[in-house]
């Protein structure tokens, strides 16, 4: 289905709307959307077979070196495919009743690892899968190895075959242009110590073509469906253990890594390492690095702007306890703005990321604090329409509290010119 259809493109000449069903280019079936990029990536005049309602229309895109212009509303044209593990530490296990559907689903699919940067096993991909990757060059590629052990593997896993997985990742890096990230989720006493030890020493001489290796602490919830043991999860003095060990490791690896999540860092009460840490930032999106080129970003946005001066009117900011650790040193309370810590009864205390925070927290954080004038509130908390993951809305949020809202985009720049108007 078509998204969005930009203004004078060759999308548009060609007569397409938002909300077009494209059946196929050129007598085509489109899988996904990398077929879609493939099919028009020529400069040679291509026919869409389109349904708009009940017609059916073909119609001709030429986009003769231009941009296509399209945006489709999913990736995948077809089903998900599916995780065949049982981990033993799956957060979608770990979820409460009653959350959207689209959160219990267990994705494990290369696609959405090369289009998103969604991590995936290599444990489901077919031989046809790896030849099509091949083939058509989908890099990078996001891997969550875990362990490499054949042991630990199928403990983690829950899958007596999880070696197929590392059998995968060797044929893929046997391509000189392929870029694999690879992710560890750490739980304490399973795959750590002399396991991550083992790991990384197997990274580095059976798979050196890793471009980085992201270290990442187990998430456990509580009250969810299948509750992980707390006692796999790290505290403070567990975590400083796994900074102090990768710090070894980091020589032998170079430029990747590894690289620990900004967690190990906030849950070991020690600010984020500086920017030379990251290299050029390989997993960004998955935690690592995020607090460290936030505050970087703000300060250099900062230089460049006229200091916000403090207003009339109140600004609170939402945010959760590790949100807390990231925005305090920034000194937004010299700008007349307010942090407000808001606990995750959903998920529970050791869940502390933005991401996956409640509106009802939202809600009894700011009747609790009396907050008044606005509000603001990290994007990352919500989703397409504007829901936080317990389907709690921004209009309700404003209804129960009496306060304005506005939703910010989850980069500095955002940040300033939200606290600014």
């Amino acid at each position: 289905m078509v998204a969005t259809v930009a203004p004078g493109s060759p999308a548009a000449k060609a007569g397409l709307e938002a909300g077009d069903l494209i059946w196929r280019v050129d007598g085509e079936r489109m899988r996904d959307l990398i077929d879609l990029y493939v099919a028009l990536a020529d400069d040679v005049p291509h026919l869409c077979k389109v349904q708009r309602g009940e017609s059916t229309l073909v119609l001709e895109i030429d986009p003769s070196g231009s941009e296509v212009g399209l945006e489709i509303a999913e990736p995948l044209f077809g089903e998900v495919i599916t995780c065949d593990n049982s981990c033993m530490f799956c957060f979608v296990d770990q979820l409460p009743a009653g959350l959207r559907e689209t959160l219990y689903v267990k994705d494990d699919d290369y696609r959405l690892s090369f289009l998103g940067g969604n991590f995936v096993t290599l444990t489901n991909v077919t031989v046809e899968d790896i030849d099509r990757i091949v083939d058509e060059r989908l890099s990078p590629l996001y891997v969550s190895v875990q362990a490499t052990e054949p042991e630990v593997r199928r403990r983690m896993f829950g899958n007596a075959r999880a070696d197929r997985g590392l059998e995968n990742l060797r044929l893929l890096l046997e391509e000189p242009w392929m870029d694999v990230h690879v992710q560890v989720v750490l739980v304490k006493g399973v795959n750590d110590g002399m396991h991550l030890d083992a790991t990384l020493e197997a990274i580095r001489e059976i798979y050196p073509g890793v471009r980085s290796v992201g270290l990442v602490p187990v998430g456990i919830t509580s009250g969810g469906l299948k509750p992980l043991d707390p006692a796999y999860g790290y505290d403070g003095e567990s975590a400083r253990a796994v900074l102090g060990q990768i710090e070894g490791w980091r020589p032998l690896l170079g430029p990747a890594g590894p690289f620990a999540a900004d967690e190990f860092f906030f849950l070991a009460g020690l600010r984020p390492p500086a920017a030379d840490y990251y290299a050029d930032y390989p997993q960004l999106e998955n935690g690592i690095g995020m607090a460290r080129w936030f505050a970087d970003q703000f300060a250099r946005v900062l230089r460049r702007k006229r200091m916000p001066v403090r207003g009339r009117e109140a600004t609170t900011i939402v945010t959760t306890p590790m949100g807390d650790w990231a925005l305090a040193p920034l000194g937004l309370e010299e700008m007349g703005v307010e942090l407000l810590v808001c606990r995750n009864s959903l998920f529970g205390e050791r869940v502390t990321v933005c991401g996956l925070l409640p509106g009802r927290d939202v809600i009894s954080a700011l009747l609790g604090a009396g907050a008044k004038g606005r509000v603001l509130v990290p994007g990352i908390a919500l989703g397409e329409r504007e829901e936080f993951v317990d389907g709690v809305d921004v209009s309700e949020v404003e209804l129960a509290t009496g306060v304005e809202v506005v939703v910010v985009a989850d980069d500095p720049a955002a940040l300033i010119g939200a606290i600014r108007s």
